[in-house]
C-alpha cells in the first residue's frame, strides 16, 4: 500500500504548470506545486498574497515593537530585499513589474517614515516579490535565515606574543567599551571572614557557561525573565546549589542539562561552541586582563536577574489583563507565549543575587 501511495506521489503533476511532478503542498489551499516560480505564479497568487498578510497582521499585531526592534526588521527586510535582486537573472524582465508597486525605491526609504506597529502600512510599502518571498520563506521555516546573526562581546582575544614592539597600538581598550558594563559590589573580606572552598572556581565556570549558552541560544536578545527561567533550567548551581569539584564536570553539567531540557533544543555542535564560549571567557581579552570578561558576565547575569525579580512583580499584578487581551497569534500558536514556561519565584531570584554579587565580589579580591 505504501508503495503505491509513494508512486501516486510521483505521478502528480503540478496543478500550477501541469507540466513537473509536484513536490510540495500549499498549507492553505492544499493545492500541490513542483517550485517556488509555481507558488509565486499568478495561478496562486491570491491564496498566498492573503495567507502572508493575515500571518504579518497577526503578527505584527500582537507585539509591541520597541527602536531596537524595528532597526532589527528595517535590516531583515533590506537584507531580504538585496537577496531578491541577487535572483534576478535576466535584466529585462524588470521590465514586467509593475511600476506602481514602488520596487524602484530602496525598501529603507519606503519604510522610513512608517509606523512599524501598523502592518497594513508595513505589508503596503513591500512589493509583490518581497510579499511573495517572505511568505514561501514563513511556510518554510527558513524566516531565520535572513535574521542578522548576534555576535558575543567575548570573542575578542590578544594574541600573546614573545616580543612585542613598543609603538604597536592595541584595539583591546575600544573592545572592552562593547562588554557589559562591570557592577560594584561590596568587599569580600566585608561578606566573609571564611575563606571560600577552591570548588567557588568550578562552580562559577558552571554559571558562565549556562550564560553563554542562553545568550548565543536566543542570538543575543534578552528578556529577562525567560532569559533567567532558561539559565536556571540548565544551571544546576544557582538552581540548586550544586557544587563542582572539576571544571570540566562543571561544564559538561550544562551540556548534559541543555540536552535533557523540555525547554531547549539543541544539538552537539551548539555545545561545543558553549563549550569553547566559556574557554573564551574565563581566559579573558588578554593574559594582563583575564578576569575582565568574568566579571562582565556576571555584572550581566546580575542584571539580568534583577530585571526578571522586577518583571516577576509586576506581572502577577499584570496577568488577567494579559489573558484578556491575547491577540489571534498567541492563541493559535502558544509556543510563542510564556505560558509553556515554568513559574518563577521571587523569593528565590533574591536568594541568586545575592550569590552572583558573592562571586563578583570574589573575582575583585583575586584582582587585589
Amino acid at each position: 500500500m505504501s508503495k503505491e501511495l509513494s508512486q501516486v506521489k510521483q505521478l502528480r503533476l503540478c496543478a500550477l504548470c501541469d507540466d513537473k511532478p509536484s513536490k510540495y503542498c500549499c498549507p492553505r489551499c492544499e493545492v500541490f506545486y513542483c517550485s517556488l516560480d509555481c507558488y509565486k505564479s499568478d495561478k496562486h497568487m491570491e491564496c498566498s498574497e492573503n495567507f502572508y498578510r493575515e500571518c504579518v497582521n497577526q503578527e505584527l499585531a500582537s507585539h509591541h515593537v520597541d527602536e531596537d526592534a524595528k532597526l532589527k526588521m528595517v535590516e531583515i527586510l533590506k537584507k531580504m530585499h538585496e537577496n531578491g535582486d541577487d535572483e534576478i537573472d535576466d535584466p529585462e524582465n524588470c521590465e514586467d513589474v509593475d511600476s506602481d508597486d514602488g520596487s524602484d525605491i530602496d525598501l529603507h526609504t519606503r519604510i522610513q517614515d512608517l509606523n512599524l506597529d501598523d502592518p497594513d502600512a508595513l505589508w503596503n510599502a513591500l512589493t509583490e516579490d518581497e510579499r511573495n518571498e517572505f511568505e514561501f520563506m514563513l511556510s518554510k521555516g527558513d524566516v531565520g535565515a535572513i535574521i542578522p546573526q548576534w555576535e558575543p562581546w567575548w570573542l575578542y582575544c590578544k594574541e600573546k606574543k614573545l616580543i612585542e614592539d613598543v609603538n604597536e597600538t592595541s584595539n583591546e581598550a575600544e573592545v572592552l567599551k562593547t562588554c557589559p558594563q562591570i557592577k560594584s559590589v561590596p568587599k569580600f573580606s566585608s561578606l566573609t571572614s571564611v575563606k571560600p572552598s577552591p570548588a567557588i572556581r568550578f562552580n562559577m565556570a558552571n554559571v558562565i557557561a549556562s550564560y553563554a549558552f542562553t545568550l548565543r541560544y536566543f542570538n543575543g536578545e534578552i528578556e529577562p525573565v525567560e532569559t533567567a527561567i532558561y539559565m536556571l533550567d540548565i544551571c544546576t548551581n544557582l538552581n540548586n546549589n550544586i557544587n563542582f569539584e572539576d571544571p570540566d564536570l562543571a561544564i559538561e553539567s550544562v551540556a548534559q542539562r541543555c540536552l535533557q531540557s523540555e525547554l531547549i533544543e539543541t544539538d552537539e555542535t551548539s555545545l561545543d561552541v558553549m563549550r569553547n564560549d566559556t574557554l573564551l571567557i574565563l581566559k579573558g581579552p588578554s593574559e594582563e586582563n583575564k578576569l575582565f570578561y568574568s566579571k562582565a558576565a556576571f555584572s550581566h547575569i546580575i542584571q539580568i536577574f534583577t530585571d526578571a525579580k522586577s518583571q516577576s512583580k509586576s506581572n502577577k499584578t499584570d496577568s488577567n489583563v494579559d489573558n484578556k487581551n491575547k491577540g489571534i497569534f498567541s492563541k493559535k500558536f502558544p509556543e510563542h507565549n510564556k505560558n509553556h514556561l515554568p513559574s518563577i519565584d521571587v523569593s528565590k531570584l533574591k536568594k541568586i543575587i545575592k550569590k552572583l554579587e558573592y562571586y563578583l565580589s570574589f573575582l575583585d579580591s583575586c584582582n587585589d
